[in-house]
């Protein structure tokens, strides 16, 4: 074999390898960001897990039910709902924990678990129960495409800027605005709870990244004018006008059943009508005002 053919090999062997490495990190539970957990990182994700998640999960993470009530808690190992951006998506905007427990009120919430506890998890749970999926790595958006983008998938529940209200049956969609690309991306795929989920043939991955640009802008040059509303969602402004037509209609049948607010005397007299004397008025003082 000659050296060119040989240097051909040792190159062909190298690139071999690198896409092998790269398809096997690529497979790994918890995506490409992180390496596998240490004993010390596996101890502290379980203790996470058995304080703030075993309690409605299980030890096992095969579910449960909610504290106090009889409230189905879905497992999240062998469940093919939950993946990997999901978890992190329930966790990384507080809706996971709930407080008080209860799941099933959506509104903002605090961030209980910390960035670096949450991967830690995360890791964890994708590590000991098989579950797959990535964290999505964010990709440059464009702001002006993302705005068309949000306005026709999004803007009916969560508002035209994405400040959230109420999106009819009693669902309350919480603001997206201000959340984080990966955030976006991973709602956008996952569909948390009563969202639905968009596939990349619905929503590409490039106008994932456009509607991030334009929440990211949003919060950016969000203004608060004097009555605290930002905005109105549909279902927020068709309330308004039925409480203003209300009030319209209202305030006319006060008015109508309202007397005369200005008397016309001299209106009286062009009708034939006389004002009643006064109470001890003369005849000469009568003839005299005829």
């Amino acid at each position: 074999m000659s050296q060119r053919n040989r240097a051909l090999l040792g190159w062909l062997v190298v690139v071999a390898a690198g896409v092998t490495l790269l398809a096997a990190r690529g497979a790994s539970p918890a995506g490409a960001q992180s390496e596998a957990l240490t004993a010390a990182q596996r101890e502290r994700a379980a203790t996470v897990y058995a304080v703030q998640c075993a309690t409605c999960h299980g030890a096992d993470a095969r579910g449960g039910v909610v504290p106090g009530t009889d409230d189905p808690v879905p497992a999240l190992a062998g469940n093919p709902d939950v993946t990997v951006p999901y978890l992190d998506l329930v966790m990384r905007v507080g809706r996971m924990p709930p407080p008080e427990n209860d799941p099933y009120d959506n509104r903002a919430r605090n961030v209980v678990i910390g960035d670096t506890d949450r991967l830690l998890v995360v890791e964890y749970l994708a590590e000991q129960f098989d579950i797959p999926g990535l964290i999505p790595v964010p990709i440059g958006g464009d702001a002006a495409r993302g705005r068309e983008v949000f306005a026709t998938n999004c803007a009916q529940c969560h508002g035209s800027t994405g400040a959230g209200g109420v999106a009819g049956a009693g669902a309350w969609t919480p603001p997206v605005a201000g959340k984080g690309a990966i955030a976006i991306a991973e709602a956008i795929r996952v569909g948390p709870f009563q969202m639905p989920a968009f596939s990349p043939e619905q929503i590409p991955a490039e106008q994932v990244a456009d509607v991030a640009a334009f929440l990211q802008e949003v919060d950016e040059d969000a203004g608060t004018p004097v009555t605290g509303l930002i905005e109105l969602n549909p279902v927020y402004a068709s309330g308004l006008a039925a409480i203003f037509v209300l009030a319209i209609v209202l305030s006319l049948l006060w008015i109508a059943g309202r007397p005369s607010w200005f008397p016309d005397p001299a209106g009286q007299h062009r009708r034939g009508t006389q004002p009643d004397a006064p109470v001890g008025a003369t005849m000469a003082d009568q003839e005299t005002r005829s």
